[in-house]
């Protein structure tokens, strides 16, 4: 009937027409637009639900009932003169220590993520999930007042088991567990939940996501992994709670990440960071007051910043950091990531930097987890590659680390891909160390990544079929959402 076909047309046409009006009044960058305007012209009706569950900002009265990462504020009462010090403390570093760059990082990380800058701290590197979770369970066997753990991912497997045998026993002697889990990334069955209750064990979904009246934060994962021993031992990197991280599980032969554990002054400001997921969960209000002897033994002035990020952040702290400490490299920079989906500003970042003559060299997992964004990072290597860039695919088990190496002198661990989820959409978790001796040991691992990996050239891009290049291309168009 043609005038059934008008009003269809006409309201296709209006509804193409609100649809765009309200993502332009969204001002969000433009290729994230376009991603979300492909969704509702290709997918009408179901792209509406898609967008109410994945697209959608945190809302303003959102973000006003959220306690926000203010740490100079938040850790004022217990930690005073930690923070008292950072002026001076800046002030008094002499150039052999730190750099004028990386001052420019101080003040970065201090001005958009209120991280303080701590001194007195103990770092330990793992490259392999069995000596981390070794010493991890050693750890929580010592402990004395708390244990606080944020996770991404918590599986219900053996070594978990294990896990959860040190901490029903200690929370039995008294000692306060708390935990918290993605409730999207696990599927934790209620019975579980209630035993470890029981136990005495606090374990919540961050902020309930999968509550109804939250449904549209469901894109806004919790993908931090970290835990905080009594105020003075803390975890943080890229190894969740599960024994894949040990032997690869089912889908991968070996499985190489990267995690640290700090002792020291750091791990105040890990307290505070895990003390507002905490609160913006349960809205219990937690006691920061962290238990760190008078003399640290065996400490020495390793400098540490730790940064957090998230949807509700003023600022997207983590991709400032990754921009600022690429632009500062003078000889080269060692990135390890699974996921590379960039933004326009660090591409541009890694294309000046290798065409100025650093040696730019970065390593992504040759074992498939995710197919688009898998597919889509292959849209981004050929500029980068005539530029300069050298790209490696490691293949001997799964690529998980995130880690950024320059000079050799200074590193970021943490949670953080080098993708544009991790910038804007997930909670994580890095920490920038000041020290050649953590730097030297991140390269040196790298360098022995190189020996299980194979190193892919212009060539090989050249060679990629039409096909491949045209899904490639595809999958890049939802970058973005992904």
């Amino acid at each position: 009937m043609p005038f059934l076909d008008t009003i269809i047309i006409g309201a296709l046409y209006v509804y193409i027409f609100v649809v765009i009006v309200y993502l332009i009044l969204e001002n969000r960058e433009t290729s994230t637009t376009f991603s979300w305007l492909l969704v509702f012209i290709f997918l009408p009706v179901v792209g509406i639900i898609f967008y109410y569950l994945f697209g959608q900002r945190l809302k303003r009265k959102t973000k006003k009932t959220f306690i926000r990462q203010d740490l100079s504020n938040r850790l004022s009462d217990s930690h005073d003169l930690l923070i008292k010090q950072q002026k001076q403390v800046i002030k008094n570093l002499h150039e052999k220590y730190i750099s004028s760059e990386n001052r420019k990082l101080i003040r970065l990380l201090y001005r958009n993520s209120d991280s303080i800058l701590t001194r007195l701290n103990a770092v330990k590197v793992f490259f392999s999930g069995k000596e981390k979770f070794d010493v991890l369970i050693d750890d929580l066997k010592k402990a004395q007042h708390y244990i606080h753990m944020e996770y991404f991912i918590w599986k219900a497997d053996n070594l978990t088991a294990k896990v959860i045998d040190v901490i029903r026993e200690k929370a039995a002697s008294g000692v306060q567990v708390r935990i918290l889990y993605d409730s999207v990334g696990n599927h934790l069955p209620g019975r579980y939940l209630k035993q470890l209750r029981r136990s005495g064990i606090l374990i919540y979904p961050y902020y309930n996501f999968l509550s109804p009246l939250k449904l549209h934060t469901l894109n806004h994962r919790n993908h931090r992994k970290m835990i905080i021993i009594d105020g003075f031992t803390g975890y943080l990197g890229g190894m969740n709670m599960g024994e894949e991280y040990i032997t690869g599980g089912k889908r991968f032969p070996a499985w190489r990440d990267t995690h640290i554990r700090v002792l020291g002054e750091s791990v105040v400001v890990l307290q505070g960071i895990f003390s507002v997921s905490w609160t913006n969960t349960t809205k219990e209000i937690l006691d920061l007051t962290a238990i760190i002897p008078d003399q640290l033994p065996e400490l020495v002035n390793t400098h540490i910043q730790v940064t957090a990020s998230g949807p509700d952040s003023q600022w997207e702290s983590i991709k400032q950091l990754y921009f600022l400490l690429i632009s500062s490299a003078d000889q080269s920079i060692s990135i390890q990531t699974p996921y590379f989906i960039p933004d326009a500003s660090i591409v541009m970042a890694l294309k000046t930097a290798a065409l100025s003559g650093i040696d730019v060299r970065i390593m992504l997992t040759g074992w498939v987890d995710k197919r688009l964004p898998y597919w889509a990072a292959f849209t981004f290597l050929k500029d980068l590659l005539e530029a300069g860039v050298r790209f490696y695919y490691y293949t001997g088990g799964f690529m998980h680390a995130k880690t950024i190496v320059v000079d050799t002198k200074i590193c970021s661990v943490g949670t953080a891909n080098m993708d544009i989820r991790s910038f804007t959409l997930n909670y994580e978790i890095n920490a920038l160390i000041y020290d050649e001796d953590v730097a030297n040991t991140l390269q040196t691992q790298f360098t022995a990544d190189l020996d299980s990996s194979m190193e892919f050239t212009l060539d090989d891009y050249n060679r990629l079929s039409r096909f491949k290049r045209l899904r490639n291309s595809l999958a890049k168009l939802f970058a973005p959402l992904l």
